[in-house]
């Protein structure tokens, strides 16, 4: 699955069907409202559009719906790196990739330390 990039509310509202793992519109609009204001349409409306791009699945409760995450967050996550890794090297070839390289420079030291020894892992497993 080639995962979708998503706006900022809509980020905020994946964000809390990943914590309720199945949740309403009035429960995602009531968590929404603790931060800003939005009506409740907007909600709905963002809900459905996460439906539309495969991200949320839901079934009827009555006369609502309950949303629930297609995917973790972890393989989102991971989707949407290597749609945009691929992407990124396709348009601009061996300059993204050394641009990549020295961005991994700016890491705090803990969080190089850690990417490259994933890349060592990923390596060996190959």
């Amino acid at each position: 699955m080639q995962a979708k990039s998503l706006s900022n509310l809509e980020q905020k509202v994946m964000e809390i069907v990943w914590k309720y793992r199945e949740c309403s519109v009035r429960v995602v609009h009531k968590q929404l409202n603790k931060r800003r204001k939005l009506a409740y349409t907007t909600v709905a409306t963002i809900l459905q559009r996460l439906f539309d791009k495969g991200l949320v699945q839901r079934k009827r409760q009555g006369l609502a719906y309950t949303y629930s995450p297609k995917l973790s967050k972890e393989l989102y996550s991971k989707s949407l790196a290597g749609s945009f890794l691929h992407k990124f090297i396709n348009s601009f070839g061996d300059v993204a990739i050394a641009s990549f390289a020295a961005s991994i420079e700016s890491l705090p030291k803990r969080k190089r330390d850690y990417f490259i020894k994933l890349l060592e892992e990923y390596e060996k497993n190959q």
